[in-house]
């Protein structure tokens, strides 16, 4: 008779713009179960004239939730892997600390250095070289305007990481950037999957300070000893995952990609499909779409729609002025809003700041033609109903762009709880809405270090181990 396999652990470290988190997987060959062992806010703050991170304080936060997991692994966890948002860095000298500030994506810093790019390298070549949407946040116009404000601290740094690279460096001691994690900086070539030669010298970014480039399911080596010991993993190995959040939170859908979108609903949304090759073409330059890094050589054709941050800037404002409510209570109190009716343009650049945002969208829907509208429920009901016509837009285009037949929309992440803005997606889309898990990328970066730990690696292989796994008590 054959001995049942023996249980294993891994943990998967998952940095939000909003929150991260800590889980836990026990998986014991045929399938596994994700316990969250720690969850944590993150929020940036004002400093020197920016909106910056704390990094220090993230670290803290993840040797908790790791010291945590290993408690309840009894020490015996088998590899950890960091997860996180994209395109925000931090620069490292030659003794591994951190230079100047972590910028949030949402600083007004960048968009100058945006156009400033298009006078150094046409906005037609950057596209054809990298296939990137531009976005004023992408980490190549972050990283020129600190060389602008900051060239001392450039001229002194070693190297950058971003940020949940920078995370798995602090366990591994290895500095390296995740294909997925680095497609997103519009700094990568896309036809070679290597750093441009030709467009960071063109901005003045020296290549000499970008780290060398590994694959999804890369080992980076053994918690380095000072940290194993504090936290308790004495055996663990640090397994770079689809660093960028979205990355694993694709590759933990579970179902065909055959005639498959997805939206990975969030803070933002990030709407698109999974290809085999990019899509560089004038027309998908036209309507910004972007081609990103996924698992197994995968590409996720996709565009990045503002999501639920519009309702959680909402949600500040009326906390502050006394209102206890909750996003899940203005969808249910919502139900039944038709999908005509009041809306605006979710993708305006207006709404990426925080604060005064009941205002902005007011702007909004006055530019539309609509009447102000204060009360939350009803402006609940209206931004869910902007964000479902933005996506019935975008998978309309994706289609024309790629060619690719869709029939089904798998959505993911924090808003598969939103029932009110599933059903206007697929009433808005006319496709079949798939639910899929709400802590897809958790179960994405745990579906990449088991398939590495087993040599399982291909996106079947992912898909499959990702449709094996399942949280805690459901």
């Amino acid at each position: 008779m054959k001995a049942a396999k023996k249980s294993q652990y891994v943990a998967a470290v998952d940095l939000g713009a909003e929150s991260g988190r800590v889980v836990l997987c026990r998986w014991d060959g045929a399938e596994g179960t994700l316990t969250e062992v720690h969850r944590f806010p993150n929020t940036p703050h004002h400093e020197g004239g920016h909106l910056v991170w704390d990094p220090e304080h993230l670290w803290q936060e993840i040797r908790q939730g790791l010291s945590r997991a290993a408690s309840q692994a009894g020490g015996d966890i088998a590899s950890v892997a960091v997860d996180g948002w994209g395109v925000d860095y931090v620069l490292v000298d030659r003794s591994g600390d951190i230079l100047g500030r972590a910028y949030c994506y949402r600083d007004a810093r960048n968009l100058p250095q945006m156009e400033r790019a298009y006078s150094l390298l046409p906005r037609q070549r950057i596209y054809e070289i990298t296939g990137i949407q531009f976005l004023p946040f992408n980490t190549i116009y972050q990283l020129m305007a600190h060389v602008a404000e900051f060239p001392d601290e450039w001229a002194r740094a070693a190297f950058w990481l971003n940020l949940p690279e920078y995370f798995q460096y602090r366990l591994s001691g290895v500095a390296a950037a995740e294909y997925t994690e680095a497609s997103t900086t519009q700094l990568l070539d896309v036809h070679t999957r290597s750093w441009s030669q030709e467009l960071a010298p063109a901005v003045g970014l020296g290549l000499e300070k970008f780290p060398p480039l590994v694959e999804p399911g890369t080992r980076l080596g053994k918690v380095r000893g000072a940290v194993a010991q504090e936290v308790g993993l004495p055996a663990a190995e640090v397994i770079a995952p689809a660093c960028h959040d979205t990355g694993s939170a694709v590759a933990g859908i579970p179902f065909s990609p055959e005639q498959l979108a997805f939206i990975s609903s969030g803070t933002w949304s990030l709407v698109g499909t999974v290809l085999l090759e990019p899509v560089v073409s004038e027309q998908g330059l036209e309507l910004n779409y972007t081609n990103e890094g996924g698992v197994a050589g995968s590409v996720r054709f996709l565009k990045n729609v503002i999501g639920l941050w519009l309702l959680q800037e909402c949600l500040r404002e009326w906390k502050a002025q006394g209102m206890q409510l909750t996003a899940a209570d203005l969808a249910r109190q919502c139900a039944d809003i038709s999908a005509s009716g009041p809306a605006f343009d979710a993708d305006e650049t207006a709404f990426l700041a925080p604060g005064n945002m009941v205002a902005r969208i007011n702007a909004a829907l006055e530019a539309q033609g609509f009447p102000k509208e204060e009360r939350p429920v009803e402006l609940a009901a209206i931004i869910f109903r902007s964000l479902a016509r933005r996506y019935a837009q975008v998978l309309k285009e994706i289609q024309s762009l790629t060619g690719k037949s869709l029939a089904r929309v798998a959505i993911v992440g924090g808003g598969v709880r939103n029932q009110t803005l599933n059903r206007l997606t697929g009433e808005l889309t006319g496709l079949e809405v798939l639910r899929g898990p709400s802590e897809a990328t958790a179960a994405g970066n745990v579906a990449v270090q088991i398939g590495t730990l087993e040599n399982a690696t291909s996106l079947s292989d992912i898909r499959a181990i990702s449709a094996k796994l399942q949280l805690a008590g459901s």
